[in-house]
């Protein structure tokens, strides 16, 4: 088996690259959705996405950063591959379940769980992935990242255009991305290293008894986001969650293009932090901020600039009409992001109160802000600025978020690097 490993810089560049082409095909669904079918298809698929990104939090059971982080290879490759196909297996009877028991209409209930499925490719790849990390070969990440967002996107298009049906469209996605897990992610994993499945019940139990906490932090950080956007769904109706949805869709490659940027660094954090290496560890830390902000940045001047003329060019005029959604959903983006970096970190040093504190007290301020502030901006100003309300209720919320996870953050770090002098590895 090769142990090569790549650099940092290269790691980083791999990973960026594949995140930026799966996330921008992920992006063009949403395009091509309202080009091929219109704003009530494109509305179902907001509604998928919606559902499933909150069950998709106890398919990866938040166990990504803490697996990347072992760095003393306390569990497997086989215990975290196994427990994802337990947390799969339970995410997907969840979401049936919700769905069955929800009134949506056949069609829409069919759409979220075939993208269940599709995003339980994700959650597949997200482990050996994680493998990818801890052996600084995330040039194979990227790789794959590329080729299921190839097949991602050409699936979708052609299923659509041919057959107008959204519901085989999402089901033919599904399969072709997880196909692409099991013809290239598990043979290539099997060439870095040992991943046979440990099917032992006591470290499996341990493994996701140790991570619970993680699952429950990011079932609390996808519901801030999701909460105003089912409060949308009641309060303005399905038409205007396809719009919203639709001009959101562009800012997600920004927040995700910047998580990506500083992923990799996270097994770099806890290196550092067992270390007692605090120049290391802010060092690093410097630069994710840094380059979180350059990506905030050019993604703000963009969106000024050219948010009419892409959403014009890429959708219609119809949605360009809603431009002004765009910025405020910038900044919710970018600041997403750097609650994310907080999480990571507080996962890398195992500060695990402080990561459910935070995200529980942006639960909270999003469930209690969202409705208020979508229904008084659309009772004084119309849908427009209901609409804008689930931007600003996003936006306080995160702000809430960040203030709790950096107070964590300043008092752990305090305690770890002060207990000794920073030593060298």
């Amino acid at each position: 088996m090769s142990q090569k490993k790549l650099s940092i810089q290269s790691s980083v560049l791999w990973n960026t690259i594949g995140s930026i082409c799966y996330l921008g095909c992920q992006w063009l669904l949403t395009v091509l959705v309202v080009k091929l079918s219109g704003i009530p298809d494109a509305g179902t698929l907001t509604l998928a996405m919606t559902v499933c990104n909150i069950w998709y939090c106890i398919a990866v059971y938040g166990m990504r950063n803490f697996q990347v982080s072992d760095a003393n290879d306390q569990y497997t490759n086989g215990t975290y591959i196994f427990s994802r196909i337990l947390t799969c297996s339970g995410a997907f009877l969840g979401c049936l379940i919700y769905t069955l028991c929800m009134p949506y209409e056949p069609q829409e209930k069919l759409c979220i769980l075939f993208y269940f499925l599709y995003k339980t490719s994700e959650a597949l790849f997200d482990v050996y992935a994680g493998i990818f990390q801890k052996q600084w070969r995330l040039d194979y990440a990227g790789k794959s990242m590329i080729l299921r967002g190839i097949l991602t996107i050409t699936g979708f298009s052609l299923l659509l255009v041919t057959t107008h049906n959204i519901v085989l469209t999402i089901g033919v996605m599904a399969l072709l991305c997880l196909g692409a897990v099991f013809l290239y992610d598990i043979p290539t994993t099997k060439k870095l290293t040992d991943i046979r499945l440990d099917t032992r019940r006591r470290p499996v139990f341990e493994l996701l008894r140790e991570c619970l906490p993680l699952v429950i932090y990011t079932l609390f950080s996808s519901s801030i986001a999701s909460i105003p956007r089912l409060f949308m769904e009641r309060i303005l109706g399905q038409y205007y969650l396809g719009i919203y949805g639709s001009v959101a869709t562009p800012t997600l490659i920004v927040q995700m293009g910047a998580t990506y940027v500083f992923n990799p660094f996270i097994t770099l954090f806890a290196e550092r932090y067992h270390q007692k290496d605090r120049k290391g560890f802010l060092s690093a830390l410097w630069k994710c901020v840094l380059a979180v902000f350059a990506i905030a940045v050019a993604a703000v001047l963009a969106g000024k600039f050219l948010g009419v003329w892409g959403l014009t060019l890429l959708l219609d005029e119809e949605v360009a009409s809603y431009s002004a959604l765009l910025i405020p959903l910038i900044l919710c983006t970018i600041l997403t992001a750097y609650a994310w970096l907080l999480c990571g970190i507080l996962t890398a040093i195992r500060e695990f109160r402080g990561l459910i504190l935070g995200n529980l007290a942006a639960v909270l301020a999003s469930f209690v802000l969202s409705p208020y502030l979508e229904q008084v901006c659309f009772q004084t100003k119309g849908a427009l600025f209901g609409m804008q309300g689930a931007s600003f209720a996003l936006m306080l919320s995160t702000l809430i978020e960040i203030l709790v996870l950096l107070l964590f953050m300043i008092l752990k770090l305090h305690t770890q690097f002060s207990s000794s002098k920073p030593h060298s590895a």
